[in-house]
């Protein structure tokens, strides 16, 4: 009996895996391949020894695997790909990771999860298998700590403006606008909940080896509340928009009702003080009328 261990990080935003495999001296990954490999020849010239049968998986979500590395190994690999494809976010890679472990028999047979009573031989296609898992469990972690830190912000916008804050415009607003776009473009869709690798395409035994783990991930719940929290996250969007066009508006109104009211009113100031002091009077008080009603904010 042995055991494997994978551990996976996230440690870019994405990962270009054609320049990457160029980087490694690996041919170019075709277009429906979502990772690239690295073992043998590629870790040999990176740790200086023999590697054995240890692999790296690199996930274009940004997402990478280690296949029975130690934290030495792992460190050095980092320090590898600052200086060729960038630094990483250690930041990021610290938060977000999955650690995995199977077993496997004498007889060159695996067990998916440590409570597992199904057997599978063990072969690389359903190691990889494993590893695309890891890597989009670890995606889906981002992305969940990503939409919360978001509905929490949005949903203090609606506090503030439910409590009478004017202040908490635009600047804000707009910060949380562009970190919704970029959530949105870089959201569960490049994770492919749903889409199963290439290496499991023509065989039986590994789509249903990929569907058991995705159920004991629960990839698929846990996108199903992404998507509804990402729902969520657009009402309040369109709900801010909403009170603050209805606020701005508002305001143009009274503006305008002010304005209306000045014709009358001036006339009447002229007709007691006199047109000089009147135009004198304007001229101290119009340059900050914009700003005391706060019609552009």
């Amino acid at each position: 009996m042995g055991k494997k261990h994978f551990i996976c990080y996230k440690a870019y935003d994405s990962i270009d895996l054609r320049n990457t495999a160029s980087l490694f001296g690996l041919p170019a990954p075709e277009s429906r391949d979502r990772f690239i490999v690295l073992r043998g020849k590629q870790l040999a010239e990176i740790f200086k020894y023999d590697m054995k049968r240890k692999r790296i998986l690199l996930f274009s979500m940004g997402c990478i695997v280690f296949e029975d590395f130690n934290i030495d190994e792992t460190d050095i690999f980092f320090e590898t790909l600052g200086k060729t494809i960038g630094e990483p976010d250690y930041r990021m890679l610290a938060v977000f990771r999955e650690l995995h472990t199977i077993t496997i028999t004498d007889q060159q047979t695996m067990f998916l999860w440590p409570d597992s009573t199904e057997a599978y031989p063990v072969n690389d296609d359903l190691l990889d298998i494993i590893a695309a898992i890891l890597a989009k469990a670890t995606a889906l972690s981002k992305e969940e700590s990503d939409i919360g830190k978001l509905l929490d912000e949005a949903d203090s916008h609606i506090s503030r403006f439910q409590e009478g804050i004017l202040s908490s415009g635009t600047r804000r607003y707009t910060s949380t606008m562009a970190h919704i776009i970029k959530f949105e473009q870089q959201s569960t869709a490049g994770i492919r909940i749903f889409d199963r690798p290439a290496t499991a395409a023509g065989s039986l035994q590994l789509r249903e080896a990929y569907d058991k783990l995705s159920a004991y991930f629960e990839l698929e719940d846990r996108y199903g509340i992404l998507e509804s929290k990402a729902a969520q996250l657009r009402k309040i969007v369109r709900t801010y928009s909403t009170l603050k066009y209805r606020r701005q508006e508002n305001r143009l109104l009274v503006f305008e009702i002010f304005l209306l009211a000045l014709f009358p009113l001036f006339r009447i100031i002229e007709y007691i003080i006199g047109n000089h002091a009147v135009k004198s009077f304007v001229r101290m008080i119009f340059p900050h009328l914009l700003q005391k009603f706060n019609i552009y904010y």
